[in-house]
């Protein structure tokens, strides 16, 4: 063997002096010509090195990489492609023979072999290539994401069916996210969103499918919450929330750990049934339950417009509307709601002046709705146009003593400050 010339890892064995010195001499020319870029004249040393002493050096099999993807890009006859491919294919074999890291070499394989061929009928060789990465602990993301990626490509194109895609999809998580508790991992992290993204948006999880594969895995395992919480999100996230297997999933995770989410979907189940009763119940839960205050804020939102639906009690919608908005002073949705409540007042007074001055306590809530939530400023602007069109005349201000600008506090419950206008 040739002292300091090779990986720490070469079996290469000479039968002879003139063995050794003709590998060198082609290895050496082989590698002068890489390093110039110069691919077409290292092409044949190269050969020579991958034939005859395959288990010199590494570096063989990883130069022999940039060599194929360069020779194969340049190429533009679909057959010499193809047969390029396949020789690339039968280096990364030859590799993991003399060279260990399996998982490692599976996953270049795989990566190699789609990158220069995307036609999803023909992915066999690379998508069986990364699974045998992934099996044998590859969890690098682009690995794990160019596996899912094929995996819904080809069950758009009948290549597979739904439970193959969702039993890809819960071997994949449940392995990347045993990686990430091993080592805290940012791009297996990044990656564990894009496998569910691309899960998401499959349309392979449809309601019968994920029932069948689960329905008797639940009912088996009641006090396994990892499993319940995963199934009752798989089905929340595909609308299936009306399923008996989500009622079921969603009271039984609130048993287990009560949470924010867990109320709301009993809320949301129980509105389905109008047991409104039940929904005011959970709201209210998940609302002392919630950490994040724009989640409080749609909680509160919602509880005031079902309270407004429900009981003729203007006052506290106000109130729950208001808490919406002190939790989240974006919720423009909720000004939008106190805004209509003063519209709706009609009934608060006797005078027809007064009753008139609501308009200005209600449009200053559309005003506050569109700066809060300028996605809503086109409906707000509406509303104000509305209402604008309904504030006393100059000659009825003018009858009571008032002037535009001035202060005014529009009286019975709304008693809200304000300024007075004039349509």
């Amino acid at each position: 063997m040739l002292a300091g010339t090779i990986d720490a890892d070469s079996q290469q064995r000479f039968e002879s002096a003139e063995d050794s010195i003709r590998c060198l001499r082609n290895y050496s020319l082989y590698r002068e010509y890489f390093r110039q870029g110069d691919i077409e004249r290292a092409l044949p040393y190269w050969r020579i090195m991958f034939d005859e002493f395959p288990n010199f050096n590494r570096n063989i099999y990883i130069n022999g990489e940039a060599i194929f993807n360069q020779m194969i890009e340049e190429e533009d006859d679909a057959e010499r492609r193809a047969e390029l491919l396949d020789s690339a294919m039968l280096m990364f074999d030859q590799r993991m023979e003399y060279f260990e890291d399996e998982a490692n070499v599976y996953g270049r394989k795989g990566i190699f072999y789609l990158r220069h061929n995307d036609i999803i009928e023909e992915a066999g060789p690379g998508y069986e290539a990364l699974g045998k990465a992934i099996e044998l602990g590859n969890m690098s993301s682009p690995v794990v994401t160019l596996y899912m990626h094929v995996t819904v490509a080809k069950f758009r194109a009948d290549l597979l069916d739904n439970n193959e895609v969702i039993n890809t999809y819960l071997d994949l998580t449940d392995r990347i996210n045993h990686a990430i508790d091993a080592a805290d991992n940012e791009n297996l992290l990044e990656a564990l969103d894009l496998v569910e993204e691309l899960f998401a948006e499959s349309g392979a999880a449809d309601c019968d499918a994920l029932i069948d594969i689960f329905a008797d895995r639940v009912k088996e395992s009641p006090d396994d919450e990892g499993l319940i919480s995963m199934v009752n999100e798989l089905l929340d996230d595909g609308g299936c929330t009306e399923s008996d297997l989500f009622y079921y999933t969603t009271e039984r995770l609130h048993e287990l750990d009560p949470s924010a989410r867990s109320a709301m979907n009993l809320a949301r189940m129980y509105r389905s049934i109008e047991d409104f009763d039940r929904v005011i119940e959970f709201l209210y839960e998940a609302i002392e339950l919630e950490e994040d205050n724009a989640n409080k804020s749609r909680y509160y939102l919602e509880l005031a417009e079902i309270t407004n639906r429900r009981e003729n009690n203007p006052q506290k919608v106000r109130e729950y509307a208001r808490l919406a908005i002190d939790n989240d002073d974006s919720n423009g949705h909720a000004y939008m709601l106190i805004g209509q409540l003063y519209v709706d007042a009609s009934d608060c007074f006797d005078d027809d002046f007064e009753s008139q001055t609501r308009y200005w306590a209600a449009v200053d809530q559309f005003i506050k709705a569109k700066n809060a939530d300028p996605s809503i400023a086109s409906t707000a602007d509406k509303y104000i146009e509305a209402y604008e069109a309904r504030f006393p005349d100059g000659e009825t201000l003018f009858f009571h003593g008032y002037e535009e600008g001035e202060p005014y506090t529009v009286g019975c419950w709304i008693n809200e400050r304000t300024r007075i206008r004039a349509r």
